[in-house]
């Protein structure tokens, strides 16, 4: 479901918390994410917020998080149409946000095994195909990609509508489009590696009633916002801002990613 969260809000305050995302801070990460071109117009940072919410203040508790001076400080966002003028920029005053929830149903790396049952990897190595421009200067050269941005194709049906709003499919999908300068891979396996160990970052599990494991992380990606600055530098589908919020450590973990095309 989508919403958008009006000027109520809250008396939450937010604290950053040191160390950022584990997942990202080693050398190897920082090198794909350079290769990748999402290096310079990507962020994580994880919060800690000073009072529980109800279900029902979830809007206002939204808009206080991303009216902080603390979060805003920590987290700004990226400004200038082109990347040549790209810059980070605080948001300042924001009257509303416009989310929708997403899916975190997924706790195996195993729903990425459908890539080889369907052919779109072979043997570990991504299968390749005729160049099909995607837009906004994206070009498809394998069926990968394919699968990802072009719902014409057949490798579209591999996953559901219902997939596709999961977590781990939109970090999987940041990961592998990447920015508009990206240098794909050529194996699936780190995108498969990265995307799993940037999920449990993000996220907590927890055993259910039944004593099966499961998020409890109630996790948002964030459309756009009302205020003095937008979110985005400018309308495009890959751009990314993901909340993940933990309720039992009072937790909200950020990503973001800025997409710009090659030129």
């Amino acid at each position: 479901a989508r919403w958008r969260a009006g000027p109520r809000m809250g008396s939450w305050t937010f604290e950053e918390l040191p160390g950022g995302l584990s997942s990202l801070a080693d050398k190897n990460t920082a090198r794909l994410l350079e290769k990748w071109d999402l290096a310079a117009n990507s962020q994580a940072a994880r919060f800690r917020y000073s009072a529980p919410f109800e279900a029902g203040e979830l809007d206002a508790f939204v808009t206080a998080f991303f009216n902080s001076n603390t979060v805003q400080a920590a987290a700004p966002v990226r400004a200038g149409t082109r990347r040549s003028s790209a810059a980070w920029v605080q948001l300042g005053r924001v009257d509303a946000v416009e989310c929708e929830r997403l899916s975190t149903t997924v706790v195996r790396r195993d729903i990425f095994d459908r890539l080889e049952e369907r052919g779109i990897v072979r043997g570990g190595s991504i299968a390749r195909c005729m160049d099909v421009p995607c837009g906004e200067m994206v070009i498809a050269s394998d069926l990968l990609r394919l699968m990802l941005l072009d719902e014409g194709s057949e490798e579209w049906a591999t996953y559901s509508d219902g997939e596709r709003r999961e977590l781990i499919f939109h970090l999987f999908r940041i990961l592998a489009v990447g920015g508009g300068l990206n240098q794909w891979e050529d194996d699936i396996a780190p995108y498969i590696d990265m995307t799993t160990a940037l999920y449990k970052d993000m996220v907590a599990v927890h055993k259910d009633a039944r004593g099966s494991l499961a998020v409890r992380s109630v996790v948002l990606r964030v459309l756009s916002v009302e205020g003095s600055a937008p979110l985005f530098p400018s309308p495009s589908s890959h751009h990314r801002c993901l909340l993940a919020i933990d309720p039992l450590l009072r937790h909200v973990t950020l990503f973001y990613h800025a997409f710009y095309p090659m030129m």
